[in-house]
């Protein structure tokens, strides 16, 4: 499995990311094709950048080959939304930080999230960018969206800032497309912080109103960081959102390949670069989940029920256990181990075959034996026997008591007699 893991440390934007990913073996040409099939205009170029002394990538936006306004610090308008490059900030290049609320049809110089969004639907785009952009694109109109109390159909893009994320969003969509990656983990994410920066519409507060809900959204972990400006854009944080199949720290992996973007300026306090670490996951203990609750209200003739559909729903074992509960009432502890596959169906059981409103969640890990299976003979009557072996040496073995149970029954005797009869006769099977 390829995995990759993006390091947030210092913020996180649009074209930090695109920098990162390229620097990281994205394939530029992939990129480009993908950029100018939404917009002729637009394309991304690459150039060597460092930042506190660490090499890194900048990803830069061009409109008819000229650079795009946040990518030249020349122009007037770079740097002056949400506090992009502003009282030193990180110069990121937001592109969703345009959203405003516009009342008119789509003029004077905006793009609505429709317009925005038929444009990308229309593209000659490989399905997988075309549904990651328009996954970022429809996370960020509904920030914009709860940011203004209005509705996501009521949010335009200022249209320079729409070219910068439509090159940003759909250039990282096609970047981390082309890295044939199956699954991207992402760190905890830095917000920055400080006094509030001025936007086009007056003072906006820091982490801003739509980064807060997007990372609210995405269940996000976050930290204000250690500079006092914005370090993660709305465009970013956007993105982040949709690429991540989890958050935490780096997995294990066997490391590949790496790349690093730089954001537009370099402040003083921190390395405006973000990381990717690309790797093959490594071999570990196979990790599964635990369920629990404590149930006091449900007949315990249901019980066997419940225990036999958990187990057909794919649970690996499932099990009671008697508790005092409060007011010295008497209950029972279920405890089920699943794998992350069924454990959907296997909450399903939970909730509804008992009388369980909750129930607790933890991750373990499994570590499991080598196991075979033998059989032997008791009166003619054969019984499976499960052989356990670990380091190359059989630790165990033990008769299937379902077959016991069958073979005691055909022959007329105790389960007690057939079971003693069937351990001796795999007392060879020890080795």
């Amino acid at each position: 499995m390829r995995v990759a893991w993006i390091d947030c440390s210092a913020g996180a934007s649009g074209d930090m990311l695109l920098g990162a990913f390229l620097d990281a073996g994205a394939d530029p040409t992939v990129v480009n094709a993908a950029v100018s099939a939404v917009d002729p205009s637009l394309s991304v170029r690459v150039e060597a950048a460092v930042r506190h002394q660490i090499a890194a990538t900048k990803a830069s936006v061009y409109v008819h080959d000229e650079p795009h306004p946040e990518n030249d610090p020349n122009a007037a308008y770079a740097g002056t939304e949400h506090g992009e490059g502003v009282e030193g900030g990180h110069g990121h290049g937001v592109g969703a930080g345009h959203g405003h609320v516009h009342s008119g049809s789509g003029g004077g110089g905006t793009r609505s999230w429709a317009e925005v969004r038929g444009v990308i639907e229309a593209a000659g785009l490989d399905d997988a960018v075309r549904e990651r952009a328009l996954d970022t694109f429809a996370r960020l109109a509904r920030a914009e969206a709860a940011a203004h109390g209005v509705q996501p159909d009521a949010v335009h893009f200022h249209e320079v800032g729409a070219l910068d994320a439509i090159a940003d969003i759909v250039g990282v969509a096609a970047a981390s497309v082309s890295l044939e990656l199956d699954r991207i983990v992402v760190s905890t994410i830095a917000l920055g912080g400080g006094r509030q920066v001025r936007g086009q519409h007056g003072g906006i507060p820091v982490p801003g109103p739509a980064v807060l809900h997007l990372l609210t959204e995405a269940e996000a972990p976050v930290v204000g960081g250690t500079a006092p400006y914005e370090m993660t854009t709305p465009t970013g944080a956007a993105l982040l959102a949709t690429l991540a199949d989890e958050f935490g720290l780096m997995p294990p992996l066997r490391i590949l390949q790496t790349g690093v973007g730089a954001g537009g300026r370099d402040p003083v306090e921190v390395p405006n670069i973000l990381r990717v670490v690309i790797g093959e996951s490594v071999g570990a203990p196979a990790t599964e989940l635990v369920y629990e609750t404590n149930v006091d209200d449900l007949d315990p003739r249901i019980w066997p029920q419940v225990l036999s559909r958990l187990l057909q729903a794919g649970a690996a074992d499932a099990w009671l256990t008697p508790i005092l509960m409060k007011k010295g009432r008497p209950a029972h502890t279920l405890s089920v181990l699943v794998s992350s596959a069924n454990a959907e169906v296997v909450r399903a059981v939970i909730l509804t075959e008992t009388s369980a409103i909750g129930l607790r969640e933890f991750p373990i890990r499994k570590h499991a034996a080598d196991r075979e299976f033998a059989s032997v003979e008791v009166g003619g009557q054969s019984i499976h026997v499960k052989i356990a072996r670990y380091g190359g040496q059989v630790v165990n073995v033990q008769p299937e008591y379902e077959d016991v149970v069958t073979a005691a029954n055909a022959l007329g005797k105790p389960v007690k007699s057939v079971l003693a009869q069937a351990v001796a006769a795999g007392h060879d099977l020890w080795g």
